[in-house]
């Protein structure tokens, strides 16, 4: 499986002696060249009132005795100007930041993108129930907002309130699960400026992968995808209903291709009907958001190793995983029952931390709860679920599948020891061929042994 992106960051460090270039840049900041910088373009570049910094810190240690709001910032190197010549000013929204060091002029380019006291608080209405930002710390919470703002309106190097790279990458990993809308984006660069090889304020700048026009031409294709997807469903169909037509609709319209275009996002399933994990997930979550379901993707690894991504999903006021890349029969992932399907595997609709735990392994930007309901599993949900070896239910389940003429027939039973048991009785003593219908050409199985699933492939002899 092709590794979901991962974000692409040059940084470049600006210090007392010049202009230090780490490892991997990808670009250099603009109006930068190589070489010294002279006093001066060091002084421009700190046009900070060390007497506000002193206020700053003051401020923040009475609140929470912490001192450390630029406690470790040597202010000795940074000028002594007023406001009227650039510095922060007086009555400013600056002490709604944490950690930077904003200029007027730093606070200038924030709100010509949109950036303000009165826009973070509502993007924070915003969020709320989003996932990640409900799981981070609340500290975080301005960062995220400042993040996903700036990405909306292609902000370029647009002051934020961290002086951290791990803060920032952390929080863009959170926006990016959070919102499945955002397609066009694909990494960021940031412009960290030190004093004296400290940190004082970092500048971001999104990766965009397409232009302003394009990204509205590839919106307006989405919305059609959307609409499409929303007439085959009932505005009172239950969580589980959503959940299920949202799987299948995925399954039915989008095929498992490695090398797919913009596989990454939703662009690859939504305009081309091609995808990879990642692809699914983020399609699966923005869907159900569409439908208002909570979900979000979950990030880690198969069991081959290899970098994984699906979804987990709440309703009912339970928490369920779901894994639409391998419930669909075009990714077959080695399981023997999937090859005998032509389309839906339902063996990872809804399911908990410890079937899930059998075949993945759980990397996630932030915490998961333990997924421990069984109630909305597709195969408890339908009928299907076994947990001891009922001959009657059995006999209604293949009298019922054949009537409907379906050409296959999955059970699930609860554990190992019933699976063994169920295997053992319909198998190894034959006793499938009692639920069998006179005219019945060949009959085929495969099985999961991981989900404890059994699948029947039924031909019936053509009349």
């Amino acid at each position: 499986m092709k590794k979901y992106l991962i974000a692409i960051m040059a940084v470049f460090v600006v210090s007392m002696i010049g202009i230090v270039i780490t490892t991997g840049i990808l670009e250099k900041k603009k109006g930068v060249e190589d070489g010294v910088f002279s006093m001066e373009t060091i002084r421009n570049t700190f046009r900070v009132d060390k007497n506000t910094i002193e206020k700053q810190r003051q401020t923040v240690e009475e609140k929470d005795n912490s001192g450390a709001f630029l406690a470790d910032v040597d202010t000795t190197v940074v000028n002594d100007i007023t406001a009227d010549e650039g510095g922060q000013s007086e009555g400013s929204d600056t002490e709604f930041f944490h950690a930077s060091i904003l200029t007027e002029k730093d606070l200038k380019t924030r709100e010509e993108y949109g950036i303000n006291r009165d826009s973070i608080i509502e993007t924070f209405a915003e969020n709320n129930g989003n996932y990640c930002y409900d799981t981070m710390d609340e500290s975080l919470h301005q960062l995220y907002a400042e993040i996903l703002m700036a990405i909306r309106n292609r902000a370029e190097e647009v002051p934020l309130c961290t002086r951290s790279q791990d803060e920032l990458d952390f929080a863009y990993r959170c926006v990016l699960d959070d919102h499945p809308e955002i397609f066009a984006v694909t990494g960021y660069t940031c412009v960290l400026h030190s004093a004296n090889d400290t940190p004082v304020k970092t500048a971001f700048t999104a990766k965009y992968t397409m232009s302003a026009t394009d990204e509205e031409r590839a919106l307006s294709q989405i919305r059609k995808y959307v609409s499409d997807y929303k007439s085959g469903i009932s505005v009172s169909a239950s969580d589980y209903e959503k959940v299920k037509y949202t799987y299948k609709f995925l399954i039915d319209n989008t095929e498992y291709v490695l090398d797919s275009k913009d596989n990454q996002n939703i662009c690859s399933v939504m305009i081309y009907h091609q995808s990879v994990c990642l692809g699914y997930a983020k399609a699966m979550q923005y869907l159900l958001g569409e439908v208002g379901i909570r979900s979000t993707v979950v990030e880690g690894f198969a069991a081959s190793g290899e970098p994984h991504a699906w979804n987990m999903v709440h309703i009912d006021n339970a928490y369920y995983y779901v894994d639409v890349t391998w419930g669909d029969s075009s990714y077959t992932n080695g399981n023997s029952a999937v090859r005998l399907l032509n389309g839906v595997n339902y063996d990872y609709l809804n399911i908990t931390t410890e079937e899930l735990s059998f075949t993945h392994e759980i990397d996630n930007v932030v915490p998961v709860p333990q997924c421990v309901d069984i109630a909305d599993n597709y195969y408890v949900k339908e009928g299907l679920y076994f947990d001891n070896v009922n001959k009657n239910a059995l006999s209604l389940i293949f009298k019922t599948a054949i009537e409907d003429g379906e050409d296959h027939i999955t059970i699930k039973c609860s554990n190992d020891a019933v699976y063994q048991e169920m295997k053992y009785y319909l198998l190894d003593e034959q006793r499938i061929f009692d639920y069998m219908p006179e005219g019945t050409e060949s009959l085929s199985y495969g099985e999961n042994t991981d989900m404890h699933t059994i699948t029947f492939l039924i031909k019936q002899q053509q009349e």
